[in-house]
């Protein structure tokens, strides 16, 4: 039986389990180690951390799955960022590549076959919004 790709993602976050423990930090550290000209814009890493990742979780499971809100949270994530930097969506796909790949890291054996590329199509697929989004002029970027 094949299996939808918010199955597949599901199941893997089921693998992940308890290893997700700590994967924000992880994944924020690394993100900003590789993209060093975006640490000051966090004013408190600590906050963003879970909320970007757990964030991040829902819009690629909520397309995956069909949901109506991940265009609008979508354009939510664009001007939030907006009034920090001037993301960009190869920022974006970097961010989401480096979460799809902790966690299949994380999950080690348990990973489930096909998670990873089901993950990478929501990814793809994300990226494409966030590249269709018109930045909202109103809102300034922080300097």
């Amino acid at each position: 039986m094949d299996r939808t790709d918010a199955q597949l993602m599901e199941a893997s976050l089921e693998a992940l389990g308890d290893r997700y423990d700590g994967m924000a930090a992880e994944l924020f550290d690394r993100y900003i180690a590789d993209h060093p000209h975006y640490a000051p814009v966090f004013l408190n890493p600590e906050a963003a951390r879970e909320r970007m990742t757990r964030e991040t979780l829902e819009a690629m499971l909520g397309l995956a799955a069909g949901e109506y809100w991940v265009d609008h949270a979508v354009t939510n994530f664009i001007d939030l960022h907006h009034n920090y930097a001037d993301f960009t969506p190869q920022d974006y796909a970097d961010w989401f590549a480096l979460v799809t790949g902790t966690m299949a890291r994380r999950a080690g054996a348990d990973w489930p076959a096909g998670a990873s590329a089901a993950w990478q199509r929501q990814a793809d697929g994300l990226v494409a919004k966030v590249a269709a989004v018109e930045r909202n002029q109103e809102v300034p970027v922080r300097t």
